[in-house]
This record gives C-alpha cells, structure tokens and sequence, in this order.
C-alpha cells in the first residue's frame, strides 16, 4: 500500500549510491527499509539521515 510519494531521484556520485528524495510519514524513521515502486519494479531502500555527503572528499579522490 502506498506511503508516500518520491519528489527527486539522482545518483550520489560521493555516496556511492542512488538517492531518492520523498514525502513519507512521520512514523518512518531512520533506518526503516521501504519499498519504491518504479514502473512495476520494487526498488528496496532504507531511509538515512541527512546530510548524504561525503565532507572530506574521499571517495572522489579516490
């Protein structure tokens, strides 16, 4: 059933990983897992906490 709905997605080139912004309920905390549903195909994800950045630069000096 849905929850929420994601509003921007992109790949996080300092994370390493994809991220997706959404609206969700208050309930859903950090680290709960989730599932996003993307043309019929559900994506798992787990909700971190902000900010998603890598601050000394190390994985893109690497």
């Amino acid at each position: 059933q849905p929850a929420g709905y994601v509003t921007s997605a992109a790949y996080g080139h300092t994370v390493g990983a994809p991220i997706a912004y959404a609206w969700l309920p208050a309930t859903a905390g950090t680290g709960t897992t989730v599932e996003i549903d993307y043309f019929g195909t559900r994506i798992p994800a787990t909700i971190v906490a902000e900010p998603l950045v890598d601050p000394e630069m190390k994985k893109i000096r690497a």
